[in-house]
């Protein structure tokens, strides 16, 4: 059962990576994010696919660090860097009433939990 959820992975995020380059027809996918942020999620969903292939201990934690840290690095361009209203449009499980500062606060707090599980990770991998 664990490789059937990982070829999942893998197929899944391959098809979302290859239709956010435009390499589908226009009329197959519509997209309600920048094609960044599906190639990322596609991207996302193919490391979650080898991290359940991964039968080494180091393999595994190598690309859970990797995993940790793209996630990481997505909720704290979230946090920082993206413009007003991004939250409220592309996110759409926030509801309106949660303003953006505390959205923001939200996802930066999950940004740094993220990146000290990457942390960790990584320690455990030079151990």
């Amino acid at each position: 059962m664990g490789k059937l959820v990982a070829f999942v992975c893998l197929v899944g995020g391959i098809a979302v990576c290859v239709a956010s380059l435009g390499l589908l027809p226009e009329d197959y996918v519509i997209f309600e994010a920048p094609r960044q942020v599906v190639f990322g999620a596609g991207a996302v969903s193919v490391l979650a696919g080898f991290l359940l292939l991964a039968r080494d201990h180091r393999a595994s934690d190598t690309v859970t660090s990797i995993l940790l840290l793209s996630l990481a690095a997505f909720a704290g361009w979230l946090t920082f860097y993206a413009p007003d209203g991004t939250i409220e449009r592309y996110l759409p499980f926030i509801p309106t009433e949660v303003n953006d500062a505390l959205a923001r606060l939200l996802f930066g707090l999950g940004a740094a939990a993220t990146f000290g599980m990457a942390i960790w990770a990584v320690r455990r991998l030079f151990r």
